[in-house]
């Protein structure tokens, strides 16, 4: 049996157990003393939403600086945290909440169009013919689309120069999973149909979505769908031409699905596999969202016990069955309006004229360009321009100088 001290002493431990917690939790941050009261009297307390829609508006103010630069989510979410756990008195912050939920909503409710948030990248486009790769992140689309400085022309010399799809494709395809690039790369089918190429790591992101709004003002016509046979390959087509939380569409988008579905599956004969337990669990539901985005009645029952992959097909059944989608739909080659065939015919005759001059002279120039003298102070006029114009490498400022 406990002595009387040793009773007193438990009485009086399990009665402060929860303000020791919170004087430990002030020990590692001396301003939480302060919201003390709030945190014990709970119908005070603020939420982590209240404070953090409170201080956004200058926590992007101060990752973005006085020049205004982009910035990374996760950069507001470092500038307020501080002051979120400091008036919440919580000691964590879920950063993913904060950037997915809470910075999205605060947009959303206070437009903050002009805000220059850097979404990272997950996903890529692939142009057809140019061998230009985009990276599927804000500044990437930004400066693809020619928002920001453009990409530099084809390196091909006789290529007619093209940023985007005006004379180069009126097609994209999306699929719904990285890696592929590489198969349709070996089998030459985005030049053969002249064809864009997106992918992403499943659903679609606002970089894709805004990338996709701007391809068709600038006269793409149809996106193209390939994804998985199951509740998400079904949920990434149905959703990926419609408005989100993060992005509203300027232009309407022709999407076009082109499986897998449940008689492709047949037809090919393809491997499936089970679906987890929760999954059908929570069937009810996803029998809505398999209606709401197309799914027939006999794909329903199928996905309710199993689901089957693009991985499932070897890489000549992706090739083929693409190209007989494409075939159904009359996906055809590019050709431009005469005028711009005029263009190019004169591009590729004025080319050839100069190679065939610069050959004829070309040892000349480069013992000229040998004998030609150099400024004796050289070293000395690379330092001042470098000192003058930082931003200049040592090359650059021997080009500008001479």
């Amino acid at each position: 049996m406990d002595s009387p001290v040793d009773a007193i002493q438990s009485a009086v431990r399990a009665v402060t157990r929860y303000w020791a917690k919170q004087r430990k939790a002030e020990e590692r941050n001396r301003n939480a003393r302060l919201y003390r009261r709030r945190r014990l009297m709970r119908s005070e307390r603020v939420t982590i939403r209240e404070v953090a829609f409170d201080v956004m508006g200058e926590a992007y103010a101060v990752a973005s600086g006085p020049q205004r630069l982009p910035v990374k989510p996760r950069q507001i979410m470092y500038v307020a945290r501080p002051e979120i756990l400091r008036r919440t008195g919580n000691l964590t912050l879920d950063d993913v909440y904060f950037t997915q939920t809470l910075l999205v909503d605060y947009m959303e409710e206070y437009d903050c169009s002009d805000w220059d948030i850097i979404w990272d990248a997950r996903g890529h486009f692939f142009e057809p013919h140019t061998g230009r790769e985009v990276a599927l992140g804000t500044l990437e689309v930004r400066q693809y689309l020619g928002l920001r400085p453009s990409f530099d022309p084809p390196k091909l010399t006789l290529a007619f120069p093209t940023t985007g799809p005006e004379n180069r494709y009126r097609n994209v395809l999306f699929i719904e999973k990285e890696g592929f690039h590489p198969i349709l790369q070996a089998a030459r089918l985005q030049n053969r149909f002249d064809i864009g190429l997106m992918s992403t790591k499943g659903m679609s992101v606002t970089a894709a979505r805004r990338l996709i709004d701007k391809l068709i003002a600038r006269g793409v016509e149809r996106i193209f769908v390939l994804h998985d046979f199951d509740i998400s390959g079904f949920s990434i087509f149905g959703t990926l031409g419609t408005n989100s939380r993060r992005y509203t569409f300027d232009n309407p988008v022709h999407v076009v699905d082109i499986g897998l579905r449940l008689p492709d599956v047949l037809k090919i004969g393809l491997q499936s596999e089970p679906v987890p337990v929760e999954h059908v669990i929570k069937w009810r539901k996803r029998t809505a969202t398999l209606r709401r985005h197309g799914a027939m009645p006999d794909e329903i029952d199928f996905l309710r016990a199993a689901r089957v992959e693009l991985n499932a097909m070897t890489s000549p059944q992706l090739i083929d069955f693409i190209e007989t989608k494409f075939a159904q739909h009359g996906v055809a080659k590019l050709v431009p309006e005469n005028e711009i065939l005029s263009q190019q015919a004169r591009r590729v005759i004025k080319q050839r004229l100069i190679d065939d001059a610069i050959t004829k002279i070309v040892d000349e120039l480069i013992k000229k360009a040998e004998l030609a003298p150099l400024p004796k102070n050289l070293r000395k006029l690379v330092q001042q321009t470098l000192k003058d114009r930082p931003e200049l490498s040592w090359d650059e400022a021997i080009t500008g100088i001479l």
